[in-house]
């Protein structure tokens, strides 16, 4: 292989690897192979362990069959390999967004089965390029162009909560990666897709090289996000700052905060932390438009209630963002989608929001409801304002509630604790928040002293 695209990806590398065994997303393209090949050999010089995850998507005949490819690869470098298969594949209308999110919950749900520290992937400068562009066209903001860093949580929530992704090659250009296999005489596979220009990232590709040919440095694009990145990071630190001033984090799945310091904080920042409050407590994946979130700063700020992006908002001393039971439970006119996502470590997740284990997992799980039925001494509930308590989740054992998310084990008719024994409810709302704001760092909230 060429010193440079070696050097330039090792010494990234070096950066970006941390500690622990890492995982690396192949799919037998030029790009992804490369870096398997210069992974391989940083990670042995290293003594690192390392683990090939290949996705098929099943969306074409030849799929199988490249996914053999990409672990008789691993193989014959003496790494061990997975095959991920994507069951659910159809065609149809947004097929590549649904594909990428499949990919991401797959390559999550296998680097925590095998206590990966980070996956790997192989995104160059031209995919910089291409996403930059594509973003404004669809009329992003500066945020949007910020595009992909070189480390940052993996998008799938909750399967990629504690996963890491790493990407060594975004300085490295898609050319000069092929021309490093070429002159190690490595051959690869090449994705028909990656010519059909129905697909908006191919037409943007063909239209960045023509403006490269006309003497455009299209490049500049990827150093654009490199910036932006920069200035994102800056603005999440800065509202991370702020949070300590205003908020408060429930973990019984809520936030409330001071509406006289909300109102001192500039708009940049209430929008920047408001975005971080409603993933957390709605623990819905995807992070919602800043068009969705000003009609909610704006009830804040006139302390009126309202609803959206899967919260409500109610005023008062304090303003509460709360779940939106019925976007859990279902509404007269729908049935809403299975809260729960089982996992492989025998845990289940609730509704984004609550990581049930152990001997809880026995228990019926819901949500308390209006009339409280099977709650004995509602004492526990004193903390919580009235329009969340029919919200909590709760655990029954015989009809009766035993546990309480976030709250613990209420008191039983007999003045004991309900239940006894290991019952484990996680809550991950300070997770999702910390997580949200502080990409490179531990996701924690501030000691209790510290609080607002």
């Amino acid at each position: 292989m060429s010193a440079p695209a070696i050097d330039i990806v090792a010494s990234a590398l070096d950066r970006l690897a941390g500690e622990g065994p890492l995982g690396l997303a192949c799919s037998g393209g030029g790009d992804s192979l490369a870096l398997l090949l210069i992974a391989g050999r940083w990670a042995r010089q290293s003594g690192r362990a390392l683990h090939i995850l290949t996705v098929d998507h099943c969306l074409r005949p030849e799929s199988t069959g490249e996914a053999r490819f990409v672990a008789e690869t691993a193989a014959r470098l003496g790494w061990p390999c997975d095959i991920l298969r994507w069951d659910d594949a159809r065609g149809g209308s947004g097929l590549q967004a649904r594909a990428r999110a499949a990919r991401h919950r797959l390559l999550a749900s296998a680097a925590r089965r095998h206590r990966l520290s980070a996956v790997m992937l192989a995104h160059t400068r031209d995919d910089q390029d291409e996403t930059v562009c594509m973003r404004l066209a669809a009329g992003g903001s500066w945020r949007s162009a910020a595009a992909m860093a070189e480390r940052a949580p993996s998008p799938a929530w909750p399967e990629g909560r504690e996963v890491m992704l790493v990407r060594p090659c975004l300085a490295v250009s898609r050319a000069d990666l092929r021309a490093s296999l070429e002159a190690d005489g490595a051959a690869w596979i090449e994705d028909p897709s990656n010519q059909d220009a129905h697909y908006a990232r191919i037409r943007t590709r063909q239209t960045l090289a023509q403006l490269n040919d006309r003497g455009f440095d299209t490049g500049r694009f990827a150093a654009l996000a490199t910036d932006l990145r920069a200035m994102l990071d800056a603005e999440r630190l800065a509202a991370w700052q702020a949070a300590r001033t205003c908020l408060r984090l429930h973990p019984w799945g809520a936030i409330d905060l001071a509406p006289d310091r909300w109102s001192r904080l500039p708009p940049v920042l209430r929008l920047t932390l408001l975005e971080a409050a409603v993933m957390a407590v709605s623990g819905q994946p995807a992070s919602p438009s800043r068009a969705r979130l000003i009609p909610l700063d704006g009830a804040i700020l006139a302390g009126r209630p309202a609803s959206g992006c899967g919260v409500l908002v109610r005023p008062g001393a304090r303003v509460w963002l709360i779940r939106d039971g019925g976007a859990v439970s279902g509404r007269v006119d729908r049935e809403p989608p299975s809260p729960w996502i089982e996992e492989e470590a025998g845990t289940a997740v609730f509704d984004g929001r609550f990581v049930i284990d152990g001997r809880a997992r026995e228990l019926e799980w819901r949500l308390l409801g209006d009339t409280y039925e099977g709650l004995t001494d509602r004492a526990i509930l004193d903390s919580v304002p009235g329009p969340a308590r029919s919200g909590l989740l709760v655990g029954r054992d015989a009809g009766s509630v035993v546990v309480i998310a976030g709250l613990g084990n209420p008191v039983s008719a007999e003045g004991g604790v309900a239940v006894g024994g290991a019952i484990e409810v996680r809550s991950l709302i300070e997770h999702r928040f910390c997580r949200r704001l502080l990409p490179h760092g531990a996701a924690r909230w501030f000691d209790e002293t510290e609080r607002a």
